[in-house]
């Protein structure tokens, strides 16, 4: 077993699905029922001892600095291309951070801090098992990981933006994504693609199982308005 020592969580997207409300604020950094979506993950990180959080900052970076100015367990590093490509090029600019690390997406709502448990035996996604993936369907034999379907598929594991990293795995992961960017030159690639499918024979991935319900995630306007009808002020606003 291997304890993961840090989290890196991707914050640099303009979360479009939930404008108007991302127009004033980054989707990270929206408040449902009054808590950060971020701040469900760094505090069910803390929870299990992981204190070293990298934020990687795009879209209106300076909240970010400003929202954890005061916290020194928490490093903000800029992704200046969060534009330009895909979100490799946020991996990239974290990808010192990599090796024994969580990777994770900053507009996840936590209810289950369990799933941050450090103790892993090898690197590998969580994900929940559906008769139907809608979207990144995994299929795993012998507790390996061999296959990744973007656009979803039946009778599979529904990947979910959580992932662990060893320190073998992540150095190996560093060093594609620098590839990726300065000498392949294509930026329009999920990372995760890396990993699951360019380089999948030379990574041995495995599940971390999670319940329904464990991650929520808001994927527009009108999922956030049914989860927190307070903002439907927006939509008022937008009648006059």
């Amino acid at each position: 077993m291997e304890e993961l020592k840090r989290a890196i969580i991707v914050a640099a997207g303009e979360g479009k699905r939930l404008r108007p409300v991302s127009l004033e604020t980054p989707k990270p950094l929206v408040r449902v029922n009054g808590t950060r979506l971020i701040d469900t993950e760094i505090n069910a990180l803390k929870q299990n001892g992981i204190h070293e959080i990298i934020i990687v900052a795009g879209y209106k970076k300076e909240q970010f600095h400003e929202a954890y100015k005061d916290d020194p367990e928490i490093t903000v590093v800029e992704n200046v291309n969060y534009q330009r490509g895909n979100n490799i090029t946020s991996l990239y600019a974290a990808r010192d951070y990599l090796p024994g690390s969580f990777v994770l997406e900053g507009d996840l709502m936590i209810s289950e801090p369990a799933i941050f448990s450090r103790s892993v035996e090898k690197s590998g996604y969580c994900a929940n098992w559906l008769d139907y993936a809608p979207e990144w369907a995994i299929r795993v034999r012998n507790g390996r990981i061999i296959s990744c379907d973007i656009g979803g598929g039946p009778e599979a594991y529904r990947l979910w933006g959580i992932s662990m990293w060893t320190q073998k795995d992540g150095e190996l992961l560093a060093e594609l994504v620098r590839q990726q960017i300065e000498d392949i030159k294509d930026w329009d690639v999920y990372w995760d693609q890396l990993a699951l499918e360019v380089y999948a024979d030379r990574f041995d991935l495995g599940v971390r199982e999670i319940k329904a319900g464990d991650i929520v995630e808001i994927d527009s306007f009108d999922e956030l308005v049914e989860i927190d009808p307070g903002y439907l002020r927006y939509k008022k606003e937008d009648v006059r």
